[in-house]
């Protein structure tokens, strides 16, 4: 079994299902939302997809409720936890940037001049937004997550960073004086 078959998808179900046990994929779905989802945006379409192409694969095993709903509840095999483990310790390499904020930015002086302010305000508020969900989780102590607490860090140091820079855009400051 080739990893190149194996999408960031695959490896938030098989990081998941090792992590918290055996589950379904509602169970898949509700750790997500309150984990990854902060900071890897997906269709959480594919946690319902994504738990039987790796079955086929031999990476999860189900197993099925005789009556009832008949749900299927998902655990790694030990070709599930190799892919994992190879997967963690293979460089992550660049990440991806996708910020729709910054596209419209770049391309705002085709618009009017004002544009540049509604695009700094929703932004900022959308970035206030999140920063304040961070905060309240840290401030409550209830880290989601396997290892919540080092992306939470890096969650609030990205926020805080692009309040500041949408504060600057809005106010017509360069948010990056010396920048090019």
């Amino acid at each position: 079994m080739s990893d190149a078959t194996l999408g960031p998808s695959a490896y938030i179900v098989l990081g998941l299902l090792a992590g918290c046990g055996s589950g379904t994929s509602y169970d898949l779905k509700n750790w997500a939302d309150t984990s990854v989802g902060y900071f890897w945006t997906f269709p959480r379409s594919q946690l319902y997809a994504e738990p039987q192409r790796l079955t086929d694969l031999g990476l999860l095993s189900a197993t099925q409720e005789a009556g009832g709903r008949r749900r299927r509840s998902y655990t790694v095999t030990p070709a599930g936890h190799a892919a994992l483990q190879t997967w963690l310790t293979t460089p992550a390499g660049q990440p991806e940037l996708r910020d729709e904020g910054l596209l419209k930015l770049f391309f705002s002086p085709q618009a009017a001049p004002r544009v540049v302010a509604l695009i700094a305000a929703g932004q900022l508020a959308v970035h206030r937004e999140r920063l304040a969900a961070y905060e309240n989780i840290q401030h409550s102590g209830d880290i989601p997550g396997l290892d919540g607490q080092r992306p939470l860090a890096m969650g609030l140091l990205y926020e805080r960073a692009s309040v500041a820079f949408w504060s600057a855009v809005l106010v017509g400051d360069d948010p990056a004086p010396g920048a090019p």
